[in-house]
């Protein structure tokens, strides 16, 4: 009985180190697991500072950017232009009503 006790504790802690040790080799972090950023999201956080700065200086501070929307089709989460493009016409808006 203790042998088999000891046998599938060994085996539990083995498989999840196991599992663990597959993620990070695939350069993948937990934390990166779990905040996928897409690069339509990505788009967007840099397409909305350069429309804020287009209204408000080329010198001005770039506000936190709101989240980015879901794309409409026919754009892609795949695609950071057309994040950037949404971004860009809604940080030229948010500027416009500051």
């Amino acid at each position: 009985m203790k042998i088999c006790l000891t046998l599938s504790s060994f085996l539990v802690f083995f498989c999840s180190f196991n599992l663990q040790t597959e993620s990070f080799q695939r350069g993948n972090s937990i934390d990166e697991q779990v905040n996928k950023i897409t690069e339509y999201q990505r788009g967007w956080a840099d397409g909305h500072c350069e429309g804020w700065k287009d209204v408000k200086g080329k010198y001005a501070y770039c506000p936190y950017p709101p989240y980015a929307p879901y794309p409409t089709y026919p754009k892609s989460y795949n695609s950071y232009k057309d994040g950037y493009n949404d971004g860009f016409k809604r940080g030229m808006s948010d500027a416009l009503k500051n």
